[in-house]
């Protein structure tokens, strides 16, 4: 009985090793997600390719519209966006190369769109080598080549642009080009508009306009102050 019962516990020892044996030798979903290209899950790189492309048809098509007129949010916005969403699924399925690439320039059109940086010439110049790199660096992360283009650079040039001062510069506000006015003769120009006024009211009324004496300089004849 007694030997019975020990290889009964033999057995169930033996089975719960082999049983935690096979736990430790899989990989975890996590280490599968955050580890090297070969631990990726075959399942999600597909689809990680195929996001990736279509980010890449998304983000050239953005860039034409964009070049035309460089200081317009609204088509800087969804080059953001792609930069943003390549990011972040990069660094889910280990692509650590592609997720640092797509973090700068995410980071450089936030300056862009919060109006700390000019879309100038450069600026537009660093976008347009970005989308132009992003199937090389595709390329690299399915093992088919190493990138043709010098991705370093490109990022170093991107790097020196988000740290540079080049805030908008506002235009300066035109200068006061109105004469100044002279006190006396806008009372005499006030004085001129009270008379024609009365003489207006008066023509209306019936009586003939007063008389103007050229030496009182506009006052009324006192001979006038009544009608005729």
């Amino acid at each position: 009985m007694i030997y019975l019962l020990f290889v009964a516990v033999a057995l169930v020892l033996i089975s719960l090793g082999v049983w935690l044996g096979q736990r430790q030798s899989r990989p975890s979903a996590t280490t599968r997600v955050g580890g090297s290209m070969d631990e990726v899950d075959d399942e999600l790189r597909g689809v990680f390719i195929t996001e990736v492309k279509s980010e890449i048809g998304n983000l050239r098509r953005n860039l034409m519209l964009w070049k035309a007129a460089p200081a317009n949010l609204g088509r800087l916005m969804p080059l953001r966006r792609s930069f943003h969403t390549l990011k972040g699924s990069s660094r889910m399925v280990g692509a650590t190369t592609l997720g640092d690439f797509n973090a700068r320039f995410e980071r450089l059109l936030d300056r862009v769109i919060d109006k700390s940086m000019m879309p100038d010439a450069a600026v537009v110049a660093v976008v347009e080598q970005a989308v132009g790199a992003l199937p090389e660096l595709l390329a690299q992360f399915e093992g088919q080549r190493a990138p043709r283009v010098d991705i370093a650079a490109i990022m170093k040039t991107a790097d020196r642009l988000i740290k540079s001062d080049r805030a908008i510069a506002r235009p300066p506000r035109p200068p006061d080009t109105d004469p100044p006015v002279d006190g006396a003769a806008a009372g005499a120009a006030a004085q001129a508009v009270r008379a024609m006024r009365t003489a207006v009211a008066r023509s209306d009324s019936g009586y003939p306009p007063p008389r103007q004496d050229p030496t009182s300089s506009g006052k009324l004849d006192p001979d006038e102050s009544t009608p005729r």
